[in-house]
């Protein structure tokens, strides 16, 4: 049985970038979610390639969207004590552009004009929008 999903998450630290036994590249994230007070951690191996074209950007604090198929995993420790944890094997991970991680776009801002005395139709913008464009 494989379970498919979709989350939302802050990294937390830096993508590990990797390469299978059989040499296809794919990146390692430690993924938090967290839905109130509560947060879990996700372990993500990422196979997609547009991700792993802009892995620098994948830094710990960046917000990431990621799908693909979960799993609970088990393990025992150096300690001998045994761990449980979730981890995601993905096809599509992308920077996450909703809410306060949404990137601002870098608009030009334009050059102070000088006011002329009175006329309000001396704008070339308005000039364009009557049609009239000036020589």
């Amino acid at each position: 049985m494989s379970i498919e999903a979709a989350l939302f998450g802050t990294l937390g630290r830096d993508c590990e970038r990797k390469t299978s036994k059989n040499g296809r590249q794919y990146l390692r994230l430690n993924i938090a979610v967290s839905e109130g007070d509560t947060t879990t951690w996700v372990s993500a191996m990422v196979f997609d390639e547009r991700a792993i074209a802009v892995a620098d950007a994948l830094i710990k604090g960046a917000r990431v969207y990621v799908e693909g198929k979960l799993s609970l995993n088990e393990w025992t420790t150096s300690d001998g004590e045994k761990r449980v944890g979730l981890n995601i094997m993905s096809w599509h991970c992308r920077l996450s552009q909703i809410g306060r991680a949404k990137v601002k776009s870098e608009k030009p801002k334009p050059a102070p004009q000088a006011a002329a005395a009175g006329s309000a139709f001396d704008d070339p913008i308005d000039d364009l929008a009557f049609g009239e464009v000036r020589r």
